[in-house]
């Protein structure tokens, strides 16, 4: 997977879009951390809400099976994730942490990249795969996005100061 980055001295200072570029990191595990604890928050607040609606609504609603609930609630959390990443490429979690999901140019991704990098989630012990070195989960790399620290992009004036000549 290569993430688009490039060297101050490569850029074409003709270009702006070459000269806003800059190169994307992967946010640190102690931030990728805190946005998982804070998602599972907002995530479960969601679901005690849904719950109570349902009780609300038909209370024979939440006497159903263990696996009917367990389907139902991991829908629940890829359409959590789908719905807040294909809208703004972020979730509340990472809009608290100032980081964002881009893809391989370094974009909001589509919808489809979204679906792919949320389901991927459902697999068993993805959570781990942030242990690593580069906190780069195993959902990232399955479609091909990362989670970068969420930076205001420079303006033409401040690039071109910051560009050595």
């Amino acid at each position: 997977m290569s993430f688009v980055t490039m060297e101050p001295h490569t850029r074409d200072l003709l270009n702006a879009d070459e000269l806003l570029a800059e190169p994307c990191l992967p946010a640190s595990q102690g931030k990728r951390f805190l946005n998982l604890l804070i998602d599972f928050v907002f995530f479960y607040i969601i679901m005690v809400t849904v719950g109570v609606i349902m009780f609300l609504i038909s209370p024979e609603l939440l006497d159903s099976k263990v696996l009917t609930n367990r389907v139902t609630s991991m829908l629940l959390y890829v359409a959590y994730y789908l719905a807040f990443e294909a809208w703004l490429g972020k979730t509340p979690g990472k809009i608290l942490t100032k980081t964002k999901v881009v893809d391989k140019n370094g974009q909001k991704p589509d919808l489809l990249t979204c679906l792919w990098r949320n389901l991927a989630r459902l697999i068993p012990f993805d959570t781990f795969t942030f242990l690593r070195e580069k906190p780069i989960g195993m959902h990232d790399r399955m479609s091909g996005t990362m989670v970068v620290d969420d930076r205001p992009s420079l303006s033409l004036d401040q690039s071109i100061r910051n560009t050595p000549y």
